[in-house]
């Protein structure tokens, strides 16, 4: 090793001295002083480009939604409700016993319905489920087809905003989903 040293120490010696260049040494290079503010028009940028495309974009590319009703409970649809009418016996004759065929079973209850619409409640669409060939109304949290009582009313026609109903007397009511 001290060979190798020796060597060394003896071409440094040998080699000529340069002086320095006149020229003053560069300065280190400093970064501009950050004061926060770069961050916030960062995220104003996006936030317009964001809010641009959210507004605009649906304008340029033609999509629209259709508003969609809020639906609390989707019933089915009521049935109908069927009577026994007595008929009247003439006086000679002792009323007849009716068999065990010609009753008609009771019909079955379903608990989960809301109660039936009275009469005198006032009716309220809260939603048109619109199908072309089975439209269906939401009224007064029940679901409707065309032809359908809804208390003294039956359902006339459904459209896409409303739904026509028709009064005992023939009249007609048209009312829309909120009404």
């Amino acid at each position: 090793m001290s060979l190798i040293n020796d060597a060394l120490k003896r071409a440094r010696e040998t080699q000529p001295k340069t002086p320095t260049s006149g020229a003053p040494p560069l300065p280190p290079v400093e970064s501009p002083a950050r004061d926060g503010t770069g961050w916030i028009l960062v995220a104003a940028v996006v936030l317009f480009l964001a809010a641009t495309c959210l507004f605009i974009g649906p304008a340029l590319f033609g999509h629209r939604t259709a508003p969609v009703a809020k639906v609390a409970e989707i019933n089915t649809p009521p049935r109908a409700e069927t009577s026994l009418v007595p008929v009247p016996q003439p006086a000679d004759t002792a009323p007849e016993v009716p068999s065990a065929t010609n009753t008609l079973p009771p019909p079955a209850i379903n608990t989960n319905l809301p109660p039936a619409v009275p009469a005198e409640q006032p009716l309220k669409v809260q939603g048109i489920i619109f199908n072309p060939a089975h439209p269906l109304a939401i009224v007064n949290r029940r679901t409707y087809n065309v032809g359908d009582l809804v208390g003294d009313y039956q359902v006339k026609q459904i459209l896409k905003t409303g739904v026509v109903f028709q009064r005992p007397d023939g009249s007609q009511k048209t009312l829309g989903i909120g009404e």
